[in-house]
């Protein structure tokens, strides 16, 4: 099986794992959108591992972690405690040579990354331990506000804090790639505006075809293109199409084929958010991302699916992590 997809965001190792993980596993998980055992049946290359930080009411009342801190590194050793269980099919990485190595040894790779900002807390000393945990992507906001800037769903006007515009440019620095997705649409510009580096939005879809504040508009589209960045389809099915609960691989294909004619084939890539939605997805889980190849194999040519499935992301990687 040629090893060949890379996704850019999925939720599965705290909203399915570390939620239970006396009875869960990232090897073997069934009642989840995805595990090794089926990415790996899958062809799976480079799977981007969401450390989502809930909001800290909800920490508080529902979990022991004092604040978001606390929790980011809980969740931390959550994923070094699976990745070192399983190495004999992914393996953790820092940077691209990491993945080729891995490649070359038929080994799946592993990256690090933090849905939600809000651990850093105005301290831009945290992004240095971020990184040397492993962390390679941080996407700057969830669902509120955070000490880098505002959510998209509810101040779409407000853009980067200070802090936030000095998050940018030390993630720029250390080779953390910058993530706008769930951030306003001011907080976008302002990435566009201060990154020096190509960022990603990686779960977001075309605003165009599905009127849904976490898409991206045509102008955001063609900007993110113009920095070399890089939008991965997002999978959920209420970011497809308007009020639904199934997802189909033509609507995936078909946002693909938009934001290409709009930013070109080259920032396009896949963001599934598995295990971060609840959409009935028709081919089930990351086992079916052949499906969702074929699906793209009758929109665009052999060598632009190769793009949208890993090389793009690939580039990006290397462009920004190095």
């Amino acid at each position: 099986m040629k090893m060949r997809f890379v996704d850019l965001h999925c939720d599965t190792v705290v909203c399915e794992v570390m939620r239970d993980e006396e009875h869960k596993n990232l090897r073997s998980n069934p009642s989840g959108m995805l595990d090794l055992d089926r990415m790996k049946a899958a062809g799976s290359l480079l799977q981007c591992f969401a450390l989502y930080v809930p909001p800290v009411s909800r920490i508080a009342s529902t979990t022991g972690e004092a604040d978001e801190w606390d929790f980011f590194n809980d969740a931390a050793d959550c994923y070094d405690r699976q990745l070192a269980a399983n190495q004999d099919i992914i393996r953790p990485v820092g940077k691209y040579a990491d993945i080729e190595k891995n490649l070359r040894e038929g080994i799946m790779s592993s990256m690090m990354t933090i849905e939600n900002g809000a651990p850093l807390d105005g301290r831009i000393e945290r992004l240095d331990e971020m990184f040397k945990r492993g962390v390679r992507l941080i996407t700057l906001t969830h669902n509120q506000e955070n000490s880098l800037g505002y959510p998209n769903l509810s101040a779409p006007d407000k853009g980067l804090k200070p802090f936030g515009i000095e998050a940018v440019k030390r993630m720029n620095e250390l080779g953390i790639i910058v993530d706008t997705a769930h951030l306003s649409d001011a907080g976008f510009w302002d990435v566009v505006k201060y990154s020096s580096k190509p960022f990603t939005a990686s779960h977001s879809n075309a605003r165009a075809l599905c009127s849904v504040m976490r898409n991206l508009t045509d102008d955001m589209i063609r900007a993110l293109a113009d920095k070399g960045g890089i939008a991965g389809l997002n999978f959920a099915s209420d970011f497809l199409v308007k009020n639904t609960s199934h997802t189909y691989c033509a609507d995936i294909a078909r946002h693909a084929r938009y934001m290409a004619d709009k930013g070109g084939v080259d920032m396009v890539a896949l963001g599934s958010d598995f295990d971060g939605i609840d959409s009935v997805l028709e081919f089930k889980g990351c086992e079916g991302l052949y499906m969702v190849e074929e699906a793209l194999n009758r929109c665009f040519t052999a060598d632009e699916v190769d793009k949208i499935t890993h090389l793009n992301a690939l580039r990006l990687i290397k462009e920004t992590v190095g």
